[in-house]
């Protein structure tokens, strides 16, 4: 050290010694050493971030004034929700950790762990002890992601890997802890088995596995089939979770067996190529197939099928097959048909079956015939020569002749008689061999015949071709008189002349004269039409004109072989004439009245009967001499000479009668008589007592129906109101347009409606039983009643919580009046989640259900059945079709959560003493942590947890910020012990719930104490 002379210390002293005097002489010296200069702590931060993103936060320490020899010095208090602090080098700031402020403005970032909002407080304080404190609030929330899934094909396959595309996207990158980037995935299925793949690695179900951002294609591969169920919950890195589901259906894996024989028929020991060939939907699936082959019932004996390798099958067994095309064989050594069966299964017992027909014949055989004339006359007989002939051995064939006549009539038989029906198969021998036929219809014939062997083999047809001549004959008649008066008999000669003479054959025939008449044959009288027989040559009959005028006499023969001539001549027959006269008493009446109407009937030559029938036009009842009805268009027997009927007039109408009298030569005579009938009359008046008024709102009408002279009609009405629609009632009953109801004469009254709006143009038509109809017509302005209204929604101002009523009071006010009739109905439905559902007038009624409402004011009750805030959309209407709409947003208290585990733990281990033993019970921890909402805090935690000691439940209640733990870690000591078998609760179950300021509990959390 350096020495200080005597001089020197004692200069220096005097200088402390006036220092020291000065400062005690001052007034400032106290102030300059007692005070303690303040200083401001701030920060600023984003309010919102994500799960584990670093989130600037900026401080600022600014003292009142700068002294060299004050320190400053922070630390953070834990927040209620997991989260940290970590210097801009990426440095962890742990709670309670105190840091010496070296820089007036500094940055540290914060992560949050988990979301809802963070209270983080601050503290910073100097050397004088002056303290300040800072409170900082982050709401974090999960990053929000996409996750979609699509299936890449309708219907899923069995044992196959169908596509399915995953799409996995989010809106902002953050990290976990451990910078893991991608997501983790698990997977359930529900209603069938099976797995999923990425490649060819297989997943199990709640196995978890990862995929990145984007578009990944997995697989999933089925093992049974129907509908599944496939639901992937995908967890971003942070925490945040999606859940999607797939529903398809599981179908079996399609596939197809055909099988082609190359030649449907093959000789005997000769191999048949026969392909198979086995496709399936998939070629890469792990289904497996087994082949196998039967004969049908129907196969006539079997034969041998050999593999593609030349292997012998076996009927029945089945062997491996894998889809492809094959070449297998089949041989056999008897004769006849098969029909082969492949069949393939699939290891999902899915069986498909195809077959292949097969003829084994290998014998030929010709068949040649030819007719021995081929004109000849009908049932004259000719020879059929056939030769049948084979060159191979027929020692076990049998071979049948069956024919058909394709063309004409006939019959074909064996030498001896036998007749061979048509289509039928005989038996014939190789070699020649005769038949013959008998025509039976002239012209061409055409018979084919053919030939099968018994093994099914068919030769032929052979076609025969015959022409079948006719006989013929001549056709005359010869009447003895060309005229003669009407019912007079002609002797008449018809001759048959044969060609050839001679033949004999056997003849009918029918007549036509265009008239009335008989023709007499051997005493028998016959009718046009009406067939008779005749012999060859000259033939006597005896023809009769019942009616006058020119007679066109046709004679029709036809012979027994069918050829038919015909012949004609002409007679003229006359009439005997006569007078006929007519006429009416009045030509004008009314209704219900009756006059005479008069007829005469005179001949000037011979005595002749009468007959009369009128026509009629008009209503009118006619009566014979004897007060009889007659009808028109029939006919009645009449004197000669004056006779009288008689006419009575029915119905208003313009009667015209024509009257036709015949005498027995046929002829007719007419005469025309009019009547006029004229209905009765009345008068008919409409008036209605309001000229505007409402839809559906009755109007009376009143009527009046006075008759003019006699009367004693009755009377029917109806309406009609143009374009409009309307009912009318009437005497207790209501009736639509174009509806006829019976009304009195006189005055009455009824009610028309107008159910549409526009001015109703009413026509009241009235008819009479006597058919006088008369309109009478009102004119009524409808209008629609519409009744406006304000709708009014509002909610009690009590807190909302779930599962707990509220009122919801619905007021609904018609300015200009509110009509009784109308009436009011409400439908109300969310905007978003279900929130419950409206209790009005005890019934239950759900979002979408119509409500009866009453008008004014109307209190009811609604049941929240969730604890999330959600919207009400009311509409209401009345019965004029004025509707009103509003909305109610509802807030709900949302109930506390919890996250619980309870856990026994070693403490104050060492010393010969060894460990304490503690059971806890958090309820906040790393992984979860219990949660209040809407601004509410957590109250209390109650515990009730099984004594073993005891053999029972016991129940505690703690407040919720007596807490131990530091940090994120909040818990509660239930026991401490110095040895482990001394606790009550190790290992035991319990039930925990939580309390926030609301006085809400959580749902109960169950679990067992586990040792750590």
């Amino acid at each position: 050290m350096k020495k200080i002379d005597s001089n020197t210390h004692i200069s220096i002293g005097l200088l402390l010694a006036l220092l020291i005097l000065i400062f005690s002489c001052s007034k400032d010296f106290e102030s300059l050493v007692l005070d303690s200069f303040d200083f401001s702590f701030t920060g600023e931060h984003p309010t919102e971030t994500y799960l584990f993103e670093n989130t600037r936060t900026s401080f600022t320490l600014t003292p009142e004034k700068e002294i060299s020899t004050i320190a400053y010095f922070i630390k953070y208090l834990p927040s209620n929700k997991k989260g940290y602090f970590t210097t801009l080098e990426g440095d962890t700031i742990r709670p309670h950790d105190t840091l010496q402020v070296k820089t007036r403005q500094w940055n540290y970032n914060y992560v949050a762990i988990d979301t809802g909002t963070h209270q983080v407080r601050f503290m910073a304080w100097d050397t004088n002890a002056n303290k300040k404190e800072l409170s900082l609030a982050y709401r974090a929330h999960y990053a929000s992601f996409s996750f979609l899934l699509n299936k890449g094909v309708n219907e899923f396959i069995i044992n196959s890997k169908n596509p399915i595309n995953a799409t996995l996207l989010r809106d902002k990158e953050t990290l976990d802890p451990n910078n893991k980037n991608d997501f983790e995935i698990t997977y359930q299925i529900q209603n069938g088995t099976g797995k999923l793949y990425i490649d060819d690695q297989a997943f199990d179900a709640g196995t978890p596995f990862f995929l990145p951002k984007g578009i990944t294609e997995l697989r999933y591969l089925p093992e049974t089939l129907g509908e599944h169920k496939l639901s992937l919950t995908a967890t971003a890195p942070d925490g945040a979770t999606k859940t999607e589901e797939l529903l398809f259906t599981v179908v079996n894996l399609d596939f197809t067996i055909n099988t082609t024989a190359a030649s449907t028929v093959v000789e005997l020991d000769t191999n048949l190529a026969i392909a198979v060939d086995l496709n399936t939907q998939d070629e890469e699936s792990k289904v497996n197939y087994e082949i196998t082959h039967s004969f049908s019932a129907t196969s006539e004996g079997a034969g041998t099928v050999r593999d593609q390798n030349g292997g012998v099958m076996e009927p029945g067994q089945y062997r491996a097959i894998i889809p492809g095309s094959y070449n297998y064989t089949f041989t056999s050594k008897e004769l006849g048909n098969r029909m082969i069966y492949f069949s393939v299964r699939d290891s999902n017992a899915q069986t498909k079956r195809d077959s292949v027909a097969i003829e084994v014949a290998n014998i030929p055989f010709s068949f040649t015939g030819n007719s021995g004339s081929n004109s000849v006359f009908i049932n004259e007989r000719t020879q059929l020569n056939f030769n049948l002939k084979s060159n191979g051995n027929t020692e076990i064939i049998q071979y049948s002749l069956s024919h058909q006549l394709l063309e004409g009539n006939g019959r074909v038989e064996k030498g001896d008689g036998t007749l061979l029906q048509n289509s039928k198969e005989y038996e014939v021998e190789i070699g020649d061999f005769s038949l013959f036929y008998y025509p039976e219809s002239l012209g061409s014939h055409q018979i084919a015949f053919m030939v099968t062997d018994n093994y099914g083999q068919e030769v032929g047809p052979v076609v025969i071709d015959l022409e079948t001549k006719q006989n013929d004959f001549t056709l005359t008649i010869t009447p003895s008189k060309t005229s003669e008066f009407v019912n007079t008999p002609i002797n008449t000669i018809i001759d048959v002349d044969e060609i050839p003479e001679g033949t004999n054959d056997m003849y009918e025939a029918f007549y036509s004269s265009g008239k009335n008449s008989s023709l007499q044959v051997n005493g028998t009288t016959y009718e046009p039409g009406e067939k008779f027989q005749l012999g060859p040559n000259n033939n006597n009959v005896v023809y009769i004109g019942a009616e006058p005028g020119q007679h066109n006499l046709v004679i029709s023969v036809e012979s027994g072989a069918n050829v038919t001539h015909t012949a004609s001549t002409v007679i003229d027959y006359k009439q005997i004439d006569f007078l006929f006269t007519a006429g009416s008493q009045k030509s004008d009446i009314s209704v219900g009245e009756t006059t005479s109407l008069n007829f005469n009937i005179s001949e000037n030559v011979g005595t002749s009967n009468y007959k009369m029938r009128y026509s009629l036009n008009g209503n009118a009842l006619i009566k014979d001499e004897n007060g009889i009805q007659v009808s028109a268009g029939n006919i009645y027997e009449v004197p000669k000479g004056n006779f009288n009927w008689s006419l009575e007039g029915t119905d208003e109408s313009n009667v015209e009668l024509v009257f036709y009298v015949q005498n027995d030569t046929g002829l007719e005579k007419s005469a025309a008589i009019t009547v006029a009938v004229t209905p009765k009359d009345y008068n008919f008046s409409a008036n209605a007592t309001q000229s505007k008024t409402y839809t559906e709102t009755p109007v009376p009408v009143n009527f009046n129906i006075s008759e003019i002279g006699i009367g004693g009609d009755s009377y029917t009405m109806y309406f009609s109101s143009g374009n409009n629609n309307g009912t009318f009632e009437y005497n207790g009953n209501t009736y639509s347009a174009g509806e006829s109801f019976s009304v009195p004469t006189g005055s009455f009254q009824g009610m028309y409606t107008g159910l549409t709006e526009d001015t109703h143009q009413v026509a009241f038509t009235v008819r009479s039983s006597s058919q006088v109809e008369k309109t009478a017509n009102v004119s009524i302005e409808i209008e629609k009643y519409e009744e406006f209204f304000d709708l009014t929604v509002s909610q009690s101002t009590q807190d909302k919580f779930e599962d707990q009523p509220f009122l919801i009071n619905v007021v609904t006010n018609a300015p200009a009046g509110h009509d009784s009739e109308v009436t009011y109905e409400m439908t109300f439905q969310f905007s978003g989640m279900n929130g419950g559902y409206i209790n009005h007038r005890g019934i239950i009624y759900k979002e979408g259900e119509v409500i009866p409402l009453e008008y004014g004011s109307v209190a009811m009750q609604f049941y929240p059945e969730i604890d999330d805030s959600f919207t009400i959309n009311f509409r209401v209407e009345n019965s004029t079709g004025i509707s009103q709409t509003t909305s109610e947003s509802i807030e709900m208290l949302k109930k506390p959560t919890v996250a619980v585990k309870g856990e026994k733990h070693n403490i104050s281990c060492g010393g010969l003493n060894g460990c304490d033993y503690v059971i806890r019970i958090y309820t906040c921890f790393a992984a979860n942590c219990s949660e209040a909402y809407n601004g509410a805090t957590l109250q209390q935690v109650e515990v009730r947890v099984y004594n073993r000691k005891d053999k029972r439940w016991d129940t505690m209640l703690f407040n919720y910020n007596d807490a131990k733990g530091s940090g994120v870690e909040r818990y509660f000591e239930l026991e401490e012990e110095p040895k482990e078998s001394k606790l009550r609760y190790l290992d035991q179950d319990y039930e925990i719930r939580v309390q926030d300021s609301n006085g809400q509990w959580s749902d109960v959390i169950r679990g067992t104490i586990v040792r750590v």
